[in-house]
């Protein structure tokens, strides 16, 4: 799966109107984005939603020996962490059916996508339950140590941090994009098999195949390269339902997709679930790469995420692992960050992003993170490092020179010398609105987060 090219994102349904309260955004009809009027306002038609119901129903069908074999294995395996859990289906139901703001046809829609989604959650299981029975023996020979986590807020330039990491692989290991949607061994294996080492096909075309049902406004806003470093937790949660709360308001959107905190409820997927399926792509990466248990003290384990909600059990599982942020401001984030998700064609399949769900959801999302990332980086200065965006873009290698030998323990000697990053220049977006556009009091945000500012200044 490492020597092939990229993949491609799906897309959901949301609604039209929103109940978020605190901005008029959506209500701002002065410049309306290219991509929203190519987008379809209406509700599911009855038409549609007896197409849907007939494919649930036959993929569910389909599914069903899948659901037999899965829970057979799971009682010697282990439960998959990437398998949905009946608890979440439920409160997913419960938050669809007393939504104020979705239609009936929407409703419907909706609840078949949980269905479904949890009934096929059993075939995904199986696939890694598969790997368990193939090659658990040769997993839990390996020692996963000091693992580094490039773990920093959304739309921190994160991503271009550990893709600039990754170009050590002398150093380091880490999972591409495709891996971690398709976490199973066997099928790496299988794929490498039967494609070989050159399969004739460039990175660039099989990125433009996996990549044809993206918009242009989102390909603007993040390198869709499968082959490549990514943002694991994505994959995690679209394995579960937590991306569907984009279509219920923001205040689900704070519940179920923030990368800061979690609610009691998520306890155990997060804590437990999200390490488990950290831990077994960790080891499965290594033995891809040609590493066995005497070797894997000599490679470093790379993932990148904003998995700053799972942090303590990550640190509690790898008590030597490092963590590594990049810190960008947060209301530049946070204007990038909404725009993205806007503009994000997993999250939206055609139909009009809600702005208002956005900006009040990400505004909240975004105090708690500087709130919990400043308290995460100050607790521990050896393990744990926050390098400012600013001079990781201007002054990339020393910069790097600092991860290296301030994080990562190196003594100084051979170094890679890394390239200033491809993703500095400004770019100007075909979507882009402004915070104040987006309704959100900039002065009133910035006194919010004055101590976070203050901590950026010092690092």
């Amino acid at each position: 799966m490492g020597k092939v090219r990229q993949r491609r994102a799906t897309s959901d349904k949301q609604t039209g109107k929103g109940d978020s309260g605190g901005t008029n955004a959506s209500q701002r009809s002065s410049s309306r984005d290219p991509h929203e009027k190519a987008a379809s306002a209406s509700d599911p038609t009855i038409i549609s939603l007896i197409i849907y119901l007939i494919k649930v129903f036959f993929l569910s069908m389909i599914s069903l020996p899948f659901c037999l074999a899965t829970e057979f294995l799971s009682r010697v395996y282990g439960r998959p962490p990437k398998m949905v859990f009946l608890s979440q289906t439920h409160r997913f139901l419960q938050y669809t059916i007393h939504s104020t703001a979705l239609s009936s046809f929407a409703k419907a829609d909706l609840i078949m996508t949980i269905l479904l989604h949890t009934v096929t959650s059993r075939v995904s299981g199986l696939c890694w339950l598969l790997d368990e029975f193939l090659y658990s023996k040769q997993m839990n020979s390996i020692s996963i140590i000091k693992p580094l986590f490039v773990m920093s807020a959304y739309r921190s330039a994160s991503t271009e941090m550990a893709r600039t990491l990754a170009k050590d692989t002398n150093r380091f290991v880490a999972p591409s994009a495709i891996m971690c949607a398709f976490p199973y061994l066997w099928l790496w294996n299988l794929v490498t098999y039967i494609v070989g080492e050159d399969s004739g096909i460039s990175i660039e075309e099989a990125n433009g195949y996996l990549n044809k049902n993206f918009t242009a406004e989102s390909l603007e806003r993040h390198d869709n390269n499968h082959f490549a470093i990514d943002t694991f937790d994505g994959y995690f949660l679209s394995s579960h339902l937590n991306g569907l709360a984009f279509h219920l308001g923001a205040d689900i959107i704070v519940k179920e997709f923030n990368y800061a905190k979690f609610e009691e409820h998520d306890r155990y997927l997060f804590e437990h679930c999200f390490v488990e399926h950290v831990d077994r792509i960790a080891r499965k990466t290594l033995i891809y790469n040609g590493i066995d248990g005497s070797s894997a003290a000599n490679q470093t384990f790379l993932l990148k995420g904003h998995f700053l909600q799972s942090a303590n059990a990550l640190q509690s599982r790898y008590p030597d692992a490092c963590f590594l942020s990049v810190l960008r401001d947060p209301l530049d984030r946070l204007q990038s960050g909404i725009n993205h998700m806007a503009v994000n064609a997993t999250l939206w399949q055609g139909r009009l992003p809600n702005w208002e769900y956005l900006t009040d959801a990400f505004q909240q999302i975004e105090i708690q993170y500087c709130e919990l990332e400043m308290e995460w980086y100050r607790n521990d200065n050896r393990n744990r490092v926050a390098v400012k965006f600013e001079d990781f873009i201007k002054n990339t290698q020393k910069t790097l020179n600092q991860v290296y030998i301030g994080l990562l323990k190196s003594d100084g000697d051979g170094i890679p010398h890394f390239n200033i990053p491809s993703k500095h220049e400004k770019k100007k977006y075909t979507v882009n609105r402004s915070l104040v556009e987006l309704g959100v009091d900039e002065s009133k945000l910035k006194g919010k987060l004055a101590e976070y500012y203050n901590w950026m200044k010092k690092q």
